[in-house]
């Protein structure tokens, strides 16, 4: 059986907003034939992390340091790596576009000189869209890429998320993929149906991009008589976090907005469960950005949740009940055709399960992975 070595940045103490995403991926592989495992830390070291099981490979120094998750964790992740590559044999590498600085480079070298197989992902193409974003951000990104581009000879396949490709990166092979979903990790949504109030779920690490500054002006300037209320829930990406709870102390809406923090688990689908639609990304345009392929949107078709998007993405059906488009740009958000989109949510019995349905068939890891594996090892 061979084996797939994940890397990116997964803590093992704390939940993060891409972890769906890392373990729908090793999920997929593994029903694929595969054995998949990823490099996980803690504040204690860091470590192999299999189906069920967890090596420790190194303790680290340096985690009590601030902003360590943020500098030298990308250093320490490489130097695991090659530890890791000691224990097991790896097949394929399959390293997340991160800050990557040059211990890199003698790591996939040697990984090469085994005849292993390295997979390039782009959660974001253009990268462009997103590193310009801050000024420090530039300024790390620019040394990655230096770094990169002494590794880009090395890369077997890039998989890329965003702008199609034509099938290769700079002469190396490439292929675009979407983000995926593990449709059976999430519960069905039901509609709710007896209650009166409309509830809208912001879900997200609170970042600009998400635009939702402008759900809250659409909230404070609605003279229906619809009890609307929004739930926020995710911790601060950028400082939008308290920007926003701002606004909605000066819009005066405490009443009807809540900002929950982050939620995982069982304490999320709770919440979610009263929720009637989802809030997709309302700011992409602030960005320069267009179309994209989020997750939250995929989480919430593979939830059945219907939502609220200004961002197009081709990936999507086009179903009215599934999702009601919004301008992407600084135009004020109809709130009483959002409303009318969520009243008609919860009187919509089928729609959960034709989301579930198109989500399984279209947007599941297993099928992209599937593709990315079999490209990647022609």
């Amino acid at each position: 059986m061979p084996t797939i070595l994940f890397v990116m940045k997964y803590p093992l103490h704390q939940r993060d907003n891409l972890q769906n995403k890392f373990d729908g991926q090793m999920a997929a592989a593994r029903a694929l034939g595969w054995n998949a495992y990823c490099i996980g830390w803690d504040m204690q070291g860091m470590y192999l992390v299999g189906e069920g099981t967890r090596e420790l490979l190194r303790r680290n120094r340096f985690t009590s340091m601030p902003g360590y998750d943020h500098t030298l964790i990308f250093t320490d992740l490489m130097a695991v790596t090659r530890e890791a590559m000691r224990r097991i044999q790896v097949d394929n590498l399959y390293l997340r576009y991160m800050p990557t600085f040059g211990n890199a480079v003698g790591v996939i070298r040697q990984f090469k000189a085994r005849g292993g197989k390295l997979i390039l992902e782009y959660p974001t193409y253009p990268k462009e869209e997103e590193n310009n974003r801050f000024f420090l951000r530039r300024q790390v990104f620019r040394y990655t890429d230096h770094v990169l581009a002494r590794i880009h000879p090395m890369v077997d396949l890039y998989t890329l998320i965003g702008t199609p490709c034509g099938g290769t990166l700079d002469g190396r092979p490439a292929m675009n993929i979407v983000n995926g979903v593990n449709v059976a990790a999430l519960p069905a949504h039901i509609p709710n149906a007896d209650d009166p109030a409309i509830r809208l779920l912001a879900l997200a690490s609170m970042s600009g991009w998400h635009g939702y500054d402008r759900i809250l002006h659409a909230l404070a300037t609605y003279k229906g008589n619809a009890d609307v209320r929004i739930e926020f829930v995710g911790g601060d990406g950028d400082g939008s976090l308290m920007l926003w709870k701002a606004l909605t102390a000066e819009l005066k809406l405490e009443d009807r907005v809540t900002f929950h923090g982050p939620m995982y688990g069982d304490a999320l689908n709770t919440l979610i469960a009263t929720c009637d639609i989802g809030v997709g990304s309302l700011g992409m345009y602030r960005y320069g950005i267009l179309q994209g392929m989020t997750l939250k949107l995929r989480e919430y078709m593979a939830r059945g949740l219907p939502f609220v998007s200004a961002v197009a993405d081709p990936s999507l059906p086009d179903d009215p009940a599934f999702a009601l488009p919004v301008p992407n740009d600084d135009t004020p958000i109809d709130m009483d055709a959002v409303v009318a989109f969520a009243q008609n949510a919860k009187h919509d019995e089928d729609a959960s399960r034709r989301m579930r349905a198109y989500a399984l068939d279209h947007m599941s890891w297993e099928g992209v992975l599937r593709g990315v594996l079999e490209r990647g090892n022609a």
